[in-house]
């Protein structure tokens, strides 16, 4: 663990440069609240037009969802360690069987200039663009952090970790979080939205207390639910929130077949 921590500490400073690109995102949306949008399996049930009033952030597959457009997506995170590096580079199997996927993502990246894409610090000699920005484990020259306990953690360890953080970083006051469902709900649910079913039943022994009790020193959290509550955050329904009842639909009905054939390449996810 230590030899990680001095490992990223090291990289944080050889490629200052690299990462300082985040700088120019500080406090850009001060005061205002945002939507973050996961990848769980409530993100079947949701319609994004009921969910277009704020700007939002995503993670993972979201940009690939077919209703993607409806929504006010201003920032994409999909931090993931050598995703987009040449498949020889890649020691984990599932990383390789996801090089397809990789490819398409590309593609978003450069035909929606106008969004701001983030990705690990690993992918940086491998995926370049005006609109993307590297991250590595924390956000270096933000002083906040540095003066909190967030200085001791790995605020891009994964999606929820990370796209709350940006969120911090922007100086967005209030987060309502859609798609956490792992993370956020109770009962919580695993599978993601773009895998066949409605994802099942499991206790989440990882809720994340000391990061989220931090943050809520900046922002108010919140989670959406469609039936639940939460046992880490106030969850508030998502029928009270938009005035609409939920409804299901399936992976095929949210995703094109081109891109759920090529997940379906990834032995972890169940797609057909």
């Amino acid at each position: 663990m230590q030899f990680k921590k001095t490992a990223r500490s090291l990289a944080n400073h050889i490629f200052e440069k690299r990462l300082a690109g985040m700088n120019k995102f500080k406090n850009m949306h001060a005061g205002e609240s945002c939507y973050i949008f996961g990848d769980g399996p409530s993100i079947s049930w949701v319609d994004f037009s009921k969910l277009s009033d704020k700007p939002a952030i995503c993670c993972g597959m979201i940009p690939f969802h077919t209703d993607f457009r409806l929504l006010d997506i201003r920032y994409a995170a999909l931090v993931e360690p050598w995703l987009f590096c040449p498949s020889w580079i890649k020691r984990e199997s599932y990383l390789r069987e996801l090089t397809g996927m990789s490819s398409c993502y590309r593609e978003v990246i450069e035909q929606n200039r106008e969004l701001n894409f983030f990705a690990h610090l690993s992918n940086s000699f491998s995926l370049e663009g005006e609109n993307v920005f590297y991250v590595n484990n924390t956000l270096v020259g933000n002083e906040e952090v540095s003066a909190s306990s967030l200085r001791e953690m790995n605020l891009f360890a994964g999606s929820f970790h990370a796209t709350l953080a940006i969120a911090f970083h922007l100086g967005f006051t209030s987060v309502y979080l859609v798609g956490f469902d792992a993370w956020t709900l109770y009962p919580a649910k695993n599978r993601r939205w773009y895998e066949k079913g409605m994802g099942e039943d499991f206790d989440a022994s990882n809720l994340a207390l000391d990061y989220l009790s931090i943050l809520k020193n900046y922002m108010d959290i919140f989670t959406v639910s469609i039936g639940g509550s939460s046992k880490n955050l106030e969850a508030i329904s998502y029928e009270n929130l938009t005035g609409s009842k939920a409804k299901y639909r399936e992976n095929y009905e949210l995703m094109d077949r081109k891109y759920l054939l090529e997940l379906a390449k990834c032995r972890e996810y169940d797609i057909f």
